[in-house]
């Protein structure tokens, strides 16, 4: 029962995060537009959509370690603002951001 809570709580705690918000959104916005550039996961340097998303959580994870803790609810704002940037761009300018 107690692991239930906490994965209950953890899936929560990551959902609530912003930062984990954009790294979910850009990996589906990827993997909904990867088919017209003709990529794979690997031009990401990832072996599946999961990998990416963890990958991107993992960094964000450390990142958020290593900044001061006032400075975390600008963070928090800042992947708020480019979860809404993502969600207007087409695929042409997602390609311009994340495939040399």
């Amino acid at each position: 029962m107690l692991l239930l809570v906490l994965a209950i709580l953890m899936l929560f705690g990551c959902s609530a995060d912003p930062c984990n918000a954009l790294c979910n959104t850009v990996v589906q916005r990827i993997d909904g537009c990867r088919g017209e550039w003709g990529a794979t996961w690997e031009d990401f340097d990832a072996v599946s959509r999961a990998d990416l998303r963890q990958t991107c959580q993992d960094e964000w994870d450390v990142t958020r370690g290593e900044i001061p803790t006032r400075q975390i609810p600008e963070a928090d704002d800042a992947c708020s603002a480019a979860t809404d940037d993502l969600a207007a761009m087409n695929c042409d300018e997602l390609r311009a951001l994340y495939l040399p």
